[in-house]
């Protein structure tokens, strides 16, 4: 019974290199790939806010004025920046925001985050004067 069982896991595992080329696969292969699964994720600033929307349609909007304490109480809790968006969410919009932005697949929810810390900084260098 064990030779019938390791005989039909090798006839598997052969079946798959044959399915797959991994011998041909190449950096520019991966890249083409890495690139179909990043999502489409869309922003713009509206009245002093960061709206971002989801491949699904759903967008979240999140003012841009964020205070001290705020930001403290992000860099206390975690370093994650999606743990710092879902945490500033519930804090600046609602827990209903938060929770739709966690239902979200874990890319999507990377790709908005790091947008809107990305306009953030660009929305705190752009106050500094020169």
């Amino acid at each position: 019974m064990a030779t019938t069982t390791t005989t039909k896991k090798t006839a598997a595992a052969r079946a798959a290199v044959e399915e797959y080329d991994f011998d041909s696969w190449t950096e520019e292969d991966e890249q083409k790939a890495l690139a179909a699964l990043t999502p489409d994720i869309r922003h713009i600033i509206v009245e002093g806010s960061f709206v971002g929307r989801f491949p699904d349609g759903v967008i979240v909007k999140i003012p841009l004025k964020v205070t001290m304490d705020q930001i403290d109480q992000l860099e206390a809790g975690s370093g994650n920046p999606v743990d710092q968006f879902k945490s500033l969410l519930a804090d600046i919009g609602s827990k209903e925001i938060a929770d739709e932005f966690s239902r979200h697949d874990l890319t999507e929810c990377i790709v908005m985050s790091q947008k809107f810390f990305t306009i953030l900084q660009k929305v705190s260098q752009a106050a500094l004067p020169e």
